[in-house]
């Protein structure tokens, strides 16, 4: 078998597949259906989870340590950290300020 023999095999394997033509009913479903999904997707909008963790209150200690007041929903935590770790401190009650906390806090440490 020649080229040309063979181009024209290839030719008429082509023309045999059913290839959509401009304006076809199936070129016009595809065109329809892709349209109402973009559609569809410009009305989809993505609710932002609500943030549950707040930094009330951040202190340097120097040397990269801290400790800080951190709020989760309603409660409050004072934490400390370094450059290698976090440790909660206490949980903050309600009632108390910081200052009353860190005091007591310190009380134990002493």
């Amino acid at each position: 078998m020649n080229a040309v023999s063979q181009v024209e095999a290839l030719g008429a394997i082509d023309e045999s597949r059913s290839i959509p033509r401009r304006g076809e009913p199936g070129q016009i479903l595809r065109a329809g259906i892709w349209s109402a999904f973009l559609r569809m997707l410009r009305r989809v909008t993505v609710k932002q989870a609500r943030r549950n963790l707040k930094v009330c209150e951040n202190v340097s200690l120097g040397e990269k340590r801290f400790v800080a007041v951190i709020q989760i929903d309603d409660e409050r935590f004072l934490i400390g950290g370094s450059s290698s770790s976090v440790s909660l401190l206490t949980r903050l009650q309600e009632g108390k300020s910081f200052a009353a906390n860190l005091e007591r806090e310190a009380g134990k440490i002493s």
